[in-house]
């Protein structure tokens, strides 16, 4: 009998769409264990079932093969920059930020977390082995920010490169801690001052 994420018993039958969701963020989850203890050619599909306590039929119908595993995991990221019940202009922000900062600020936040530094690290380290990791991760992820901030401001890349800038790299070699919310929005207000983009 396979067991639900509480421990009890899963329920037999076709499951729920909420049942569905809950299982495809558990096998997310176990992937991105997985992914920054053992990179990615260190993760097969067969131990990513063992770690999620699935089978690797219910991996494929979920989510799809390794590839695809990876790129959901990134795709996952986006969520918590870009919600996508709502566009960029109407998303829920601290009161009194303009559209621009509160993405800005979901940004830098998301993109210096663990998890998204361990990711890119990921994919720097193995891009010449697996390059199609590299290409799905740049279109999940950066290339979707990019266009994002392309609604808003008309120089889109200048700005993303400079919200990354020197605390990424930092962030990518160990040296900094992940930003707190006033160290990101204080990041984030001197790189718009610096291109004139303040409100």
């Amino acid at each position: 009998m396979t067991r639900a994420a509480d421990g009890g018993p899963r329920k037999r039958g076709r499951p729920t769409e909420s049942e569905r969701e809950q299982r495809r963020e558990e096998i997310l989850d176990a992937a991105v264990r997985l992914f920054l203890q053992h990179g990615y050619g260190g993760v097969s599909l067969d131990r990513l079932a063992t770690e999620a306590k699935v089978t690797k039929r219910t991996i494929y119908a979920y989510v799809g093969d390794k590839t695809e595993v990876f790129t959901a995991a990134v795709a996952r990221l986006n969520r918590e920059v870009l919600p996508e019940a709502e566009p960029v202009d109407r998303q829920v922000r601290t009161p009194g930020a303009s559209a621009l900062e509160a993405l800005a600020v979901r940004l830098v936040i998301t993109l210096h977390s663990d998890v998204a530094v361990g990711l890119h690290r990921m994919v720097i380290a193995e891009a010449h082995q697996f390059p199609d990791l590299a290409t799905g991760f740049y279109a999940a992820g950066p290339q979707r920010y990019i266009a994002a901030l392309s609604d808003l401001v008309p120089c889109p890349e200048e700005l993303f490169t400079l919200l990354l800038g020197e605390p990424h790299r930092r962030r990518l070699l160990g040296l900094d801690a992940p930003p707190s919310r006033t160290q990101a929005e204080a990041h984030v207000n001197g790189v718009l001052e610096l291109l004139d983009l303040s409100r």
